[in-house]
């Protein structure tokens, strides 16, 4: 029997005015029947909830500790930053002495990527660098900017340019030329300049 059919029953069975002793027996069964099933129900509801908070406290604790371990895995020489940075290298990218065009607002969107642009950086684009606590060496590399825009660029390509009889890539920072490509770590105030040419 259902909990609705039970109630339809003791509704029933309290419309009449005299009960006879079987009548008032089957009644505090029912109502016992009924009050077990709301407790039942109760406290599923209530050890379900027991367990999800412990689960959310397991997965908390779980991601502390791998936190806990990535940091302490970090060789100090890798660190850039303990503190987070905020940080505004400038890029020009020239295919044969033609300035290329970098979008605004690469990185923002759904996700806010640390490595960014923004639309008031239309003259000189600036790669905004917004990092949170711990920085290694890893996330300032200017190819992590490339992979986040969806292009290439590396010290054989840049854009969909390769080297070859056409040109090679070349890159210069505040002026010099500079070896690193991808792997260059990008500083404050850096210009960097990529050029495809013969």
């Amino acid at each position: 029997m259902d909990k609705e059919t039970i109630k339809a029953e003791i509704a029933k069975l309290q419309q009449k005015t005299e009960l006879t002793k079987k009548e008032r027996k089957h009644l505090k069964k029912l109502e016992k029947r009924l009050t077990r099933e709301n407790n039942a129900k109760y406290h599923g509801v209530k050890t379900l909830m027991k367990w999800a908070a412990v689960a959310l406290i397991a997965v908390f604790l779980i991601w502390g500790a791998w936190f806990l371990i990535k940091k302490s895995q970090v060789p100090s020489s890798s660190i850039i930053s303990q503190n987070g940075l905020h940080w505004h290298p400038k890029l020009k990218i020239l295919i044969n002495g033609k300035e290329q065009e970098i979008p605004a607002n690469i990185g923002i969107g759904a996700i806010h990527e640390e490595l960014h642009t923004h639309d008031e950086d239309v003259k000189d684009v600036v790669v905004h660098m917004e990092m949170k606590g711990l920085v290694t060496k890893d996330e300032v590399r200017l190819g992590n900017f490339f992979k986040i825009w969806g292009k290439e660029f590396n010290q054989t390509q840049i854009l969909d340019r390769k080297n070859g009889a056409e040109g090679s890539v070349k890159m210069f920072v505040n002026g010099k030329e500079n070896n690193g490509f991808e792997n260059y770590l990008m500083r404050e105030n850096d210009n960097i300049e990529i050029r495809y040419e013969k």
